[in-house]
């Protein structure tokens, strides 16, 4: 066999293993036993639908760090691991932090990335101290955080009426938790029941 050919055989096999992995890497994600369910947002209806996608937005997306555990001073297109606690069938945040921890029992982490952070611009006018006046604390902000799981594949023609279901809060989506906290979306649920499940293939 020649060198090309040989060269040829080694790329193939080369791009079939990485193809493999990367399969590997979703199904093993998917297969997590850590399922966290989430609550979805509306979201502006001039821009809801692209092609076959619906656009997500979960309540989780944003967060009031003031009410948090956790770190505060989050920077935009940083890392944040958000903790969540379940709360009857919805996981609510209750920590955020720069690195990624043991969740408490009973808890689980999600890996994001922060979009933005707005301060509260009232910090300042709480009344504490001698001077009757807090300064602006970073903590006291709001954290706009996205998890790389805000759009979801449909069948054709189908988008419109989740958008609507999304928007009235009738859908909740499952999603499969991997060790590093990374999101994945499991399945979606109308009213609590399943209707949309991500193949594994």
């Amino acid at each position: 066999m020649s060198r090309f050919a040989l060269a040829i055989l080694a790329l193939a096999i080369g791009q079939s293993l990485f193809l493999a992995a990367v399969v590997w890497d979703r199904v093993s994600l998917l297969r997590s036993p850590t399922v966290v369910t989430l609550e979805t947002a509306p979201i502006d209806p001039r821009d809801l639908f692209r092609g076959d996608y619906v656009i997500l937005s979960y309540t989780v997306s944003s967060l009031p760090l003031d009410a948090l555990a956790g770190d505060d001073e989050f920077e935009r297109g940083k890392p944040i691991y958000v903790e969540l606690s379940p709360e009857g069938d919805i996981w609510r945040p209750v920590a955020a932090w720069h690195e990624y921890r043991d969740a408490a029992p009973g808890n689980a982490i999600m890996r994001g990335r922060v979009r933005n952070v707005m301060q509260d611009i009232f910090a300042g006018e709480v009344a504490e101290g001698e001077d009757g006046r807090r300064p602006p604390c970073p903590d006291c902000g709001t954290a706009f955080v996205t998890y790389g799981i805000e759009s979801y594949f449909v069948p054709e023609g189908e988008g419109r009426e989740l958008e609507d279901t999304r928007n009235a809060g009738r859908i909740t989506v499952d999603v499969a938790l991997g060790k590093d906290g990374t999101p994945a979306i499991k399945q979606l649920r109308l009213d609590g029941e399943p209707v949309y499940e991500e193949p594994l293939f």
